[in-house]
């Protein structure tokens, strides 16, 4: 809820408050309506009340499209879907598997559209998604209790603000990391082992069922599915062995690749092989036609492109088929074409965190050829797709692919060492070589100007115009999905590891278009002072008072006050189930603690009784700072507030955030740039940094501590590397030692050192 009237802000989120809603169902924001202050393409119902006005072109660029807006005549209003958004279908993007978006939104620079839980999930995991909707397959392994409740689960977000839509069970122990699962505008396909499952895609509603005579197709078992033009096509089977569920109880850093599971440990991959290949009518669920082979299909090579399906097995053939018809349009076997089977050589049952997971799809194909790369094959292989010729091979043994209409991106992992490089699509020529690789285990996904991939604290960014490869630090590429690219956003994925990085989580970005991450910063309508800013009441202070997180401004969570050997409860306070509190601060009789419902209170020390109490716009993540009888505050509504100690009164507010955006973190709703740092008061400064992570942008601020006036403004150390947009995040608090001023700055610049007298940023 927006209002303009200072007071209807502060009646209202009191109101909240009382009921147990403010800062976890509702958040209450101070602006005039000409300017909501969300993001854009956030919010699913805008409704405008009494003589509110707020013009149909503000309402449409809040708005998701698909949202809906009542303005103050009372009519309707949708939000239409943009041109040039594109879906991500299949697990890797399309039925020709590979994981290239045609998304024309979404360009470089970004800026985050949301932060949403889960922070961790299980393995393994497959993302499709689709007209403004993101559907996640969790699997069946946890090796940490963090990641269990998400196990054998089928779950849909909203792909513009990150809320859950909808959640059901899927059969335990499925292994899901295949091709499964496609997205439409209104429907979710997913195959287990008894049928073809249909959901409505809004809702998670079974609409129904595709089943197949098991004497066509030897069982019940969905092993691999793609959909293109009305027709699913499939391949269906035997059962398979089962993992039992697994729930480790890790308690150590990181995960175990050895054992996983015996499914994924064991030396043969025994699932996805089935002999017949069958095209359905969606409409009908008529069987088109069917395709058998006496030698069952491994349905990691299956691929379709420009009507012809492609499948293949080691050692055995590799066949065409029409798409229309299921007409064989070519095969090649050892008997036939020695020279090419050779080059495929041998099933390599590689798997660990150097070569990707042995359920990777190791078959790419185009209109033009198929490529074969992956864990599974020691080289990298191009065959003509016309007719099965070998067109080129290439002897590295590590490549995951992104095929480019005009060049092959081979990205090579740790097993050997070997650049990556770039190729001619049909005659193998390397175009360029790349010093640079995949870190680990997560595979690589492709948009119109960059490909993404792991980097070794973080995710790369290679710019495909340049081939220039910057760092997106934050977060880091899932291991089975990589970077989702649809609905004109970015989606970074959870997981279940411990990297050393500063979001976890489903985060997803946006393009920043014209965005000013640098604008003029002056006081002018930041500083908000009371018409008398002076300390009337004064908090009197000794040397056993704790005035600041950890103590002082060297943070040496330290005090010289004797400490009883013995102690008990006096007095506790609860701030409301949801409601995260600060650490307390003390002095003057008073402890002062913030929580993350915006709420800032003193309190008696010896009774618990409420002296005060202060309503921000946001979360508060640190206790107020103490000094010269005013508490200092960072909300995450993106500004510090002075507060008169004593009695709570504000003295003055000064927005650090560039602009007014409000965005979804975790549930709550905060400023992009929220004064995530607290406050820091030395000889008369007080110190904050708003952010959260660095290519948003990072904005330090020194002001003077008793008029708010600015004394300088630091908004250029998020984008250290100016290109990459990538530098110090804020992730953590503030301390002084001598005149360097240090902030936790995240996976890329931590600690951040700034001058305290100019605001330099030293790194």
């Amino acid at each position: 809820t927006q209002f303009s009237d200072e007071h209807a802000v502060q009646e209202a989120r009191e109101a909240l408050r009382s009921a147990g809603l403010l800062g976890t169902r509702a958040f209450v924001g101070e602006g005039e309506a000409d300017r909501l202050s969300l993001g854009a393409n956030l919010v699913d119902a805008l409704v405008v009340c009494g003589e509110t006005r707020v013009s149909a072109a503000e309402a449409m660029r809040v708005l998701r499209p698909g949202g809906r807006a009542w303005l103050a005549d009372g009519a309707p209003r949708v939000k239409p879907f943009p041109v040039g958004t594109d879906d991500w279908s299949h697990p890797y993007h399309g039925p020709d598997n590979n994981p290239l978006s045609h998304d024309q939104l979404i360009r470089a620079p970004y800026l985050t559209q949301f932060l949403a839980d889960p922070r961790y999930a299980p393995l393994p995991q497959v993302a499709v998604a689709a007209h403004g909707r993101v559907f996640k397959a969790f699997g069946h392994i946890a090796f940490k209790k963090r990641e269990e409740p998400l196990l054998n689960t089928l779950a849909a977000f909203n792909g513009y603000n990150g809320a859950l839509l909808w959640k059901r069970a899927i059969p335990p122990a499925l292994m899901v990391h295949r091709n499964t699962l496609i997205a439409t505008a209104d429907r979710l396909y997913f195959g287990d082992d008894r049928s073809c499952k249909v959901y409505a895609a809004a809702t998670g509603e079974l609409l129904d069922e595709v089943r197949l005579p098991e004497d066509l197709v030897d069982g019940t078992f969905w092993k691999w599915m793609a959909l293109d033009h009305g027709v699913l096509y499939a391949l269906v089977g035997e059962q398979e062995q089962r993992d039992p569920t697994i729930t480790l109880g890790w308690d150590k850093h990181g995960w175990p690749w050895n054992p996983l599971s015996p499914g994924f440990n064991q030396p043969e991959h025994t699932w996805g092989y089935g002999r017949t290949l069958v095209a359905i009518a969606t409409t009908t669920k008529r069987v088109l036609w069917s395709h058998r082979e006496e030698h069952p299909i491994d349905s990691r090579s299956l691929c379709m492109s420009d009507g012809r399906l492609y499948g293949f097995r080691f050692g055995e053939y590799l066949f065409s088929l029409d798409l229309e018809t299921g007409r064989e349009l070519w095969r090649r076997t050892p008997d036939n074409d020695s020279g090419l089977f050779a080059a495929f050589g041998k099933y390599l049952d590689r798997q660990d965190w150097r070569t990707n997971w042995r359920t990777t799809a190791y078959a790419r194909c185009t209109d033009r050829a198929i490529y074969f790369a992956g864990p599974s094959i020691g080289r990298l292989i191009a065959v003509d797709a016309t007719n099965g010729d070998l067109l080129w091979d290439h002897p590295s043994s590590n490549y995951q692919l992104i095929v480019r209409p005009d060049a092959v991106y081979g990205l090579s992992g740790q097993i050997d060492s070997d650049v990556s490089r770039i190729f001619d699509p049909l005659t193998g020529e390397v175009l360029a070589e790349l010093k640079l690789g995949r870190r680990a285990c997560t595979r690589p996904t492709g948009c119109e100007d960059a490909i993404f991939f792991r980097a070794s604290g973080g995710s790369v960014r290679l710019d495909t115009g340049s081939n220039r490869a910057g760092l997106v630090s934050p977060m880091r590429a899932q291991c089975q999905d990589g970077v989702t690219i649809a609905n004109g956003l970015l989606y970074w994925w959870p997981s279940v590891c411990d990297c050393n990085l500063s979001l976890y989580g489903i985060t997803a970005l946006g393009p920043a278009g014209d965005f000013d991450f640098n604008p003029p910063f002056t006081e002018t309508g930041r500083l908000t002072r009371a018409a008398d800013a002076a300390v009337k009441t004064p908090l009197a202070a000794d040397s056993g008072d704790w005035p600041v997180y950890r103590g002082n401004s060297r943070a040496s969570s330290s005090t010289e006050v004797m400490v009883p050997a013995k102690a008990a409860w006096r007095w506790r306070l609860q701030l409301g189930e949801g409601i995260r509190p600060t650490a307390p601060t003390t002095a003057g009789g008073l402890a002062f603690v913030g929580g993350s419902d915006g709420s800032v209170q003193a309190l008696d020390v010896r009774s618990g009784k409420l002296a005060w109490r202060v309503l921000t716009g946001g979360a508060v993540n640190y206790p107020p700072t103490l000094a010269g009888g005013r508490a200092y505050v960072g909300s995450g509504d993106g500004s510090v507030y002075c507060l008169e100690a004593k009695t709570g009164r504000e003295l003055w507010r000064f927005r650090v955030a560039p602009a007014e955006r409000v965005i979804p973190v975790y549930g709550s709703l905060r400023s992009t740039w929220p004064v995530g740092s607290g406050v820091l008061v030395e000889d008369g400064v007080a110190y904050a940094a708003a952010g959260i992570v660095n290519y948003d942008g990072t904005h330090v601020v020194a002001l003077d501590a008793e008029t708010g006036a600015l004394k300088w403004h630091n908004g250029m150390s998020g984008h250290l590397d100016p290109e990459a947009r990538s530098g110090v995040s804020v992730q953590g608090h503030l301390l002084m030692v001598g005149d360097r001023l240090h902030l936790a700055g995240g996976n890329a610049v931590s600690p951040a050192v700034y001058d305290a007298a100019s605001g330099r940023c030293l790194n």
